[in-house]
């Protein structure tokens, strides 16, 4: 197929009058308009993006990544499709631990049949009880010799795993679980600046929901010094997620996070829960926990804490556009290019040849109108 008639949006700049050519659900050509066929896509001036890559998704339409099924799996794909994502993690929530390795089995078995599923990311168990927020405290542990060996042989799936680097056990699960090509994050962290920098030193290279659930800098005799949160800022090598909505940060953050790590060390995520895409005032559970959603956002129900977002990705990119003043072709990338990038995905992520034509075409007002994923459409609005 040819799409045609768009404005194609590359890795830094828009380009016009561009066909992109898909064959076998690769993009195998760019180039200058050419005669009309059968096979031809009029995309009628609208944006052609590369497709979203979610790195943090624990839900949607009322289903959780831990149920461990099939149904619930497409339910939450489908719905972030309608984001423009064609790529994700399910994410696992601080659980038993017996309902985190059953996740993981079912993510391997199901990806195949799923083409969205990447992989998956698992936040917790092993994280602050200080900075727990949403996930449930009864179910913390320390990174334990057992449990690292029990996750490790599910590396083929885990992508990317959260974890807090001042905690028991930690800094051996970081240099472990980086060893095998498993991404690490700090995350509901309270760690000092000299903790998250020997996490740094032994495989850290993320930080998971920037300015939520981290430590910031805290007076310790006569100076203040840096938490995660200031460490993260400051380090380039760390990359660091954003759940770019108002409810979990203001404008003015995303400004900051934006001007300190510029476009390539920001990657968009949702931490979308089961109540992404449920009516106001509708309850669900998470990680055994009853939660609501009001105001177009997710809270646990007894005592309003937030409790990941209903967002999709296309709705952090217009965020941040809206408020930080990000370029159109820098916000696309923090939700394509670099968490592709992040999570291993080297066909994902841009429009070039040779990559997969996962593709979202995109109205002139940013709302998604159709989703490709390797050349097949998933979504039409």
């Amino acid at each position: 197929m040819i799409f045609t008639n768009c404005r194609v949006i590359l890795a830094d700049a828009i380009r016009s009058g561009l066909d992109v050519v898909v064959r076998d659900g690769k993009i195998v050509d760019m180039c200058a308009p050419a005669s009309q066929s059968d096979e031809t896509i009029d995309l009628h001036g609208n944006f052609l993006a590369p497709g979203f890559v979610d790195m943090h998704v624990h839900g949607a339409n009322g289903h959780d990544a831990i149920e461990a099924n099939a149904d619930a799996f497409r339910a939450i794909c489908e719905y972030h499709a309608s984001g423009g994502t064609t790529s994700l993690l399910l994410t696992t929530a601080t659980v038993p631990f017996p309902e985190i390795l059953l996740a993981l089995t079912q993510i391997g078995k199901l990806r195949e049949e799923i083409p969205q599923i990447a992989g998956a990311h698992v936040e917790g168990p092993f994280i602050s009880r200080d900075q727990a927020g949403a996930q449930n405290s009864e179910f913390i542990c320390e990174a334990s010799a057992e449990l690292i060996g029990c996750l490790l042989e599910h590396r083929d799936v885990i992508k990317r795993i959260t974890i807090a680097p001042e905690t028991k056990g930690a800094l051996a699960a970081i240099k472990e679980f980086s060893a095998a090509g498993i991404v690490v994050s700090g995350g509901h962290s309270n760690a000092w600046e000299e903790e998250a920098r020997v996490a740094l030193e032994n495989g850290m290279r993320s930080v998971t929901h920037t300015f939520n659930c981290m430590s910031s800098a805290r007076r310790r005799g006569t100076k203040r010094v840096a938490g995660l949160l200031e460490f993260a800022l400051s380090e380039p090598k760390i990359c660091c997620e954003l759940i770019a909505e108002e409810h979990h940060v203001s404008p003015a953050l995303m400004k900051l996070v934006y001007c300190a790590k510029g476009v390539g060390g920001i990657t968009l995520v949702t931490d979308a829960t089961a109540g992404a895409g449920l009516a106001e005032e509708t309850t669900f559970q998470l990680a055994g926990k009853k939660c609501i959603v009001k105001n177009g956002a997710c809270f646990l129900a007894d005592n309003g804490t937030l409790a990941g977002s209903a967002s999709r990705l296309i709705d952090l990119v217009r965020a941040m556009i809206r408020n930080a003043e990000v370029p159109l072709p820098d916000a696309i990338a923090m939700a394509s290019l670099n968490p592709a990038r992040e999570t291993g995905l080297p066909d994902k992520g841009e429009i070039a040849i040779g990559k997969d034509a996962d593709l979202v075409v995109l109205s002139p007002e940013l709302e998604v109108v159709q989703t490709y994923v390797n050349g097949v459409e998933i979504f039409v609005r």
